[in-house]
């Protein structure tokens, strides 16, 4: 939801490569070619820091990917939930990250209702990006459930400590 997800994504994944051993692989299908980008900038090396970057995804390449070597696998599906749904909900982990900011709020309720109205949610992880307090007890309460605010992490290929208590509270 235009909200730090890929930055996010970079950051979980550098967690699962970095301190729990875990051979990890990033799936982007954002549409946004952020990762495509970074990786352009890097002289097109698909391996950062340990993490295997697959960008410019179709859907159809996905179980490919996931039917590899990796044991963990870290997905930036953006912020068309229509579109990416499926994968989203064959995931171990759900995590959705939004804004509850004055001008983005409207889109992130919107899909809390949708999603409380149709799906399961009830073991999804709900993060906020700049969330002020008094805001997220409103939205808290009004959906009946539990919002984390993401911290700032400065740099998600060099995790500081506090970014690894965070990462380790989600995962």
């Amino acid at each position: 939801m235009g909200c730090g997800t890929t930055h996010l994504t970079i950051a979980l994944a550098n967690y699962l490569q970095s301190a729990l051993g875990r051979k990890t692989a990033v799936i982007e299908w954002s549409g946004q070619h952020d990762l495509k980008d970074m990786i352009g900038k890097e002289g097109g090396r698909q391996k950062l820091a340990g993490v295997q970057y697959f960008t410019d995804i179709k859907v159809g390449n996905i179980p490919e990917i996931v039917n590899s070597r990796y044991e963990a696998f870290v997905l930036d599906l953006g912020a068309d939930y229509k579109a990416s749904r499926e994968e989203f909900l064959r995931c171990d982990r759900k995590i959705v990250t939004g804004s509850i900011s004055p001008w983005k709020v409207s889109a992130y309720e919107h899909f809390l209702k949708n999603v409380i109205a149709s799906e399961n949610y009830e073991t999804w992880e709900f993060l906020v990006l700049f969330a002020n307090l008094a805001d997220k007890k409103i939205i808290q309460k009004r959906y009946g459930m539990h919002m984390i605010s993401i911290p700032w992490i400065e740099n998600p290929f060099y995790l500081k400590k506090e970014d690894l208590m965070f990462l380790q509270k989600i995962i």
